[in-house]
């Protein structure tokens, strides 16, 4: 029998979301136009995966003052941090049956 509560129930249907965590992990603190640029996911599943990632308590962002206009800039938490870990790992053994 399922359970509905699942935490791993973020990652359904969020094809962002996952490749967002990697990009921080490996490029660092970053912002959204950043990750846009770099990445290939589009920005309204960008603004998605960020929805998701910060209830998830996966990413946390804080203004940066210093550039105007103020930009955020995304961080992982410590727990997203331990996420994107995983999961690039996963990704990197992908790569390997390639």
């Amino acid at each position: 029998m399922p359970v509905k509560d699942e935490p791993i129930r973020v990652f359904e249907k969020q094809s962002g979301l996952i490749r967002l965590l990697i990009h921080i992990l490996t490029e660092g603190p970053t912002n959204v136009q950043k990750v846009i640029d770099t990445t290939d996911i589009y920005p309204n599943i960008m603004f998605s995966s960020l929805k998701k990632a910060k209830a998830a308590g996966l990413i946390i962002t804080k203004k940066d003052k210093s550039s105007y206009p103020a930009k955020n800039i995304i961080y992982l938490t410590e727990k997203g941090r331990l996420v994107a870990e995983k999961f690039r790992e996963i990704n990197e053994l992908l790569k390997g049956n390639e």
